[in-house]
């Protein structure tokens, strides 16, 4: 049975589902850190490169080229040359899919639940994958359609038969799920609901329910850094999008995100994304107003 939390966004429209353009040098280092959702994840590239990582495997993903992230894998998205990248991203709950328990067993479940498929990198070269992303590209141009919701569902279906066709429409390969990935977003999810405050290397681990020792080992084996590290970032990555999308004074950004004075988040700002954050604040301000 598909969880019934729904993750809410359609621009500002209440539906289960986020559409939006985006570029990476919004984000610190040109990274979106590791996470994972219910959700299922599709990105189109629109110029530029990027490299997706998911469940620890990195695959380089191209203009006009997109991908399909299956449901609950850890990925995270950067440029390690930090050259910018410019995307449109879908994400979508299954259970819009689910107009009946028989459609949910027949054509949800063999997808979101087959661990041979955590993700599919669509090349416009393939016929089945240039209609993903043809299709990923008409639901973010119609969002601001009177109907859109409608418009995007039919989008979302056409989009699922196809993945349904050519991933899910086959015997799921015997694979054992691996504890460690379990023990990581165990732990990812604990920093995400708690980063804004105090949080200490015990306290990630104990939500992993590992030793010390093992905790560093899996963050190091799926995501190339220590805990500690990773959080750091990922409440930079939160301070970024308060600078750019907010007028929130950035003492108040510091603490919001989980730093102890605006000093220290200038610091670690400057250390990890190679400006202050009021420079990085006009910068992007400048962007979006030459859009």
């Amino acid at each position: 049975m598909l969880e019934n939390e729904l993750k809410m966004g359609f621009d500002e429209v209440e539906y289960p589902a986020k559409i939006r353009r985006d570029r990476l040098s919004v984000y610190p280092n040109y990274e979106i850190g590791s996470h994972w959702h219910d959700d299922v994840e599709l990105l189109v590239i629109l110029r530029g490169v990027l490299d997706c990582s998911v469940n620890g495997e990195t695959v380089t993903i191209r203009e006009d080229e997109g991908i399909f992230i299956n449901s609950r894998q850890v990925h995270d998205l950067r440029s390690e040359s930090k050259n910018e990248c410019e995307y449109v991203i879908v994400r979508f709950h299954p259970v819009l899919l689910c107009a009946t328990k028989e459609i949910e067993n027949r054509f949800v479940l063999p997808v979101i639940e087959n661990g041979s498929h955590p993700y599919e990198v669509l090349r416009p070269d393939r016929e089945w994958q240039r209609s993903v992303i043809d299709a990923v590209l008409r639901v973010y141009y119609m969002r601001h359609e009177t109907t859109m919701e409608l418009g995007a569902q039919g989008q979302f279906f056409a989009i699922w038969e196809q993945i349904f066709l050519h991933l899910g429409n086959e015997p799921a390969k015997v694979r054992e799920a691996s504890p460690q990935l379990t023990q990581l977003k165990n732990m990812i999810s604990f920093i995400s609901a708690n980063y804004h405050g105090k949080i200490t290397l015990d306290d990630i681990r104990l939500a992993g329910n590992v030793g010390k020792t093992s905790c560093c080992q899996i963050f190091q084996k799926y995501l190339n850094q220590t805990p500690i590290t990773y959080l750091t970032m990922f409440r930079l990555r939160k301070g970024a999008e308060m600078l750019a999308q907010t007028d929130m004074p950035i003492v108040d950004i510091s603490y919001e995100v989980g730093f102890s004075g605006a000093s220290y988040f200038a610091e670690a700002f400057k250390k990890h994304v190679g400006e202050m954050p009021s420079e990085f604040r006009k910068k992007h301000r400048r962007s979006e107003e030459r859009k």
